[in-house]
């Protein structure tokens, strides 16, 4: 029999579990997100690769990143998880839009009044209608039948229904997700927890061995979660354990060719930082794809060497004080690495820097280690400008303090309406320069004079204070609030005159190194194990009184 036409909506229940609430590191378990934001997929497609995947099942992960599978599951290698929209086909392409495609898949459905308990009765029913297909809505299986384009297409059908099961109308839902055969209008599976749970699907393994899966040009581990939350698109992300996304990263990172040793202390470092990532969790997952988190697109830079390197430090992490660290890294430090207070500004303990005695070694073998660029004063205007920094047609610029390792503190610009100086890491994003470690050439500096110009300090770091009882201590104030008691009496100091203004047209930036500066360099840590150094070694050396357990 028939009944009154609805619309289901499903209800929130306690039972679901949020997806967004991502908790880095639960049971050895990582969340990458591959694609979200922007980037989010209205449809995307799974393959089994080579003949190691047999197909996949559907189910949910956890809070503890566990998968619950939901008894649904196919052998089909190539599968699409969509929006829960019309969408067209075209070979083997979803599209929204209907342009000059006539295969489709519908949004509308049927759906039989009866709840079922498991897939498999759910399912025994659907095999009863043509185009049948099993739901998964919040805590419970419904049978859904056809498919249609339109509310009128469905509102025609439900008035021509004749089965014995009461059936309702069911619309597109913001949350709603559904598998399909790629490329096809076979709808194998459909899953909706209002948002608050997430699809999930886990390779099958067909001989035992741990299946890889195609996705964006790219083999990965592990499994994938579909979340759509708030409506949209689906964001993407992969779960995957920590040691198999390690192996994922420390190709990209430092290189698939280094020394067995440094890739070791990349490995330790790279599962470090995943470990202590919270910024994305707001948005489901703990860590990124890209160079703004770590580098990771599946196995694609792995080999035997990357894989024993993880392999042989696996659960390893570098902590201080018992916690983890922040375990920082870039590729070269140009000679001396820095404080993480004189680059963001935060003391961290054990990111301290210090002169490198090991890149000098390898210097030769990188690329523009040594590098120089030059910037009319058009460009820094304009540079400036970018970041809201108007000071009329540059005058000058020079480096105006380093740190005591020898790297860039502060670096002044002078303009036809004023000065501007800027400090720490903006030094070298203002530019865009490769390193902090660089100089100016011209006119300007940071040097200051006494009396007559003919006595100079450089920067605050030529400064020392002399107490009442004798203490000798670093002075903090800005160079020019100082004096100094000379033979010829008590003066200020001054710059000089000269360096206020360039009559230059162009500004050289020569520097070396490539990163900023903080933490391990990979360079270094090449060169470290070239001298036979191992993985242990190498992270001693650049995080300061570490342990590695």
């Amino acid at each position: 029999m028939k009944k009154v036409w609805t619309t289901v909506f499903l209800s929130l229940l306690l039972v679901c579990t949020l997806s967004t609430g991502a908790r880095a590191m639960e049971n050895d378990m990582l969340k990458v997100g591959l694609k979200y934001g922007s980037d989010a997929m209205y449809s995307a497609n799974l393959q089994n690769y080579d003949n190691a995947g047999l197909g996949y099942r559907f189910g949910y992960f956890d809070s503890a990143r566990s998968f619950v599978p939901l008894g649904a599951e196919t052998a089909e290698s190539k599968v699409s998880i969509s929006i829960d929209d019309n969408l067209f086909i075209s070979g083997s392409t979803y599209y929204l839009s209907d342009t000059n495609y006539t295969q489709y898949i519908g949004a509308y459905h049927l759906q039989l009044e009866q709840h079922y308990e498991t897939y498999d009765e759910a399912a025994a029913v659907a095999a009863n209608y043509g185009g049948g297909f099993v739901a998964f809505l919040t805590d419970h299986y419904a049978v859904r039948v056809n498919q249609y384009r339109t509310e009128e297409g469905v509102r025609r059908a439900y008035g021509e229904w004749t089965g014995e099961d009461t059936v309702e109308i069911v619309s597109p839902s913001r949350t709603g997700v559904m598998v399909t055969v790629s490329g096809t209008d076979r709808i194998l599976f459909y899953f909706d927890c209002g948002g608050l749970r997430s699809l999930g699907v886990e390779p099958m393994s067909r001989n035992g061995e741990k299946p890889l899966t195609w996705f964006r040009g790219y083999r990965y581990y592990g499994g994938f979660e579909y979340q759509r939350v708030t409506g949209g698109n689906i964001s993407v992300i992969n779960v995957v354990n920590v040691e198999d996304y390690v192996k994922g990263c420390v190709g990209w990172e430092i290189g698939n060719d280094k020394p067995l040793e440094a890739i070791k202390a990349q490995a330790v470092c790279a599962r470090t930082y995943a470990a202590m990532q919270t910024r994305h969790r707001s948005q489901g997952f703990d860590v990124c794809p890209t160079d703004d988190c770590q580098v990771y697109q599946g196995v694609a830079s792995a080999n035997d060497l990357t894989d024993r390197a993880v392999d042989e430090t696996a659960g390893k992490y570098l902590y201080y004080n018992g916690k983890y660290v922040e375990a920082y890294y870039y590729s070269s430090n140009g000679g001396a690495s820095e404080d993480a207070k004189n680059v963001w500004g935060n003391e961290m303990g054990y990111l301290k820097g210090k002169p490198d005695p090991y890149e000098a070694a390898i210097a030769a073998r990188v690329a523009k280690y040594n590098w120089s660029t030059t910037f009319t004063r058009a460009e820094i205007a304009a540079k400036l400008a970018a970041r809201n920094i108007n000071i009329g047609t540059i005058k000058n610029v020079f480096v105006s303090e380093y740190t005591a390792n020898g790297n860039v503190y502060a670096l002044t610009f002078v303009g036809s309406k004023g000065n501007k100086t800027v400090y720490r890491e903006q030094c070298r994003t203002i530019l865009s320069l490769r390193s902090m470690r660089f100089t100016v050439d011209g006119t300007g500096g940071n040097t200051f004079f006494v009396n007559d110009n003919a006595t100079s300090v450089t920067g605050i770091r030529g400064l020392f204070t002399i107490s009442g009882n004798g203490e000798v201590g670093q002075y903090s104030g800005a160079p020019t609030d100082a004096c100094v008691i000379t033979a010829d009496g008590t003066a200020k100091l001054q710059k000089d005159p000269a360096t206020v203004t360039s009559s230059q047209e162009t500004f050289t930036v020569t520097g070396s190194g490539w990163g900023h500066n903080v933490g391990m360099s990979q360079w270094g840590a090449t060169a470290m194990a070239e001298q036979g150094f191992d993985y242990q070694d190498i992270l001693q050396f650049y995080y300061t009184g570490v342990t590695i357990e």
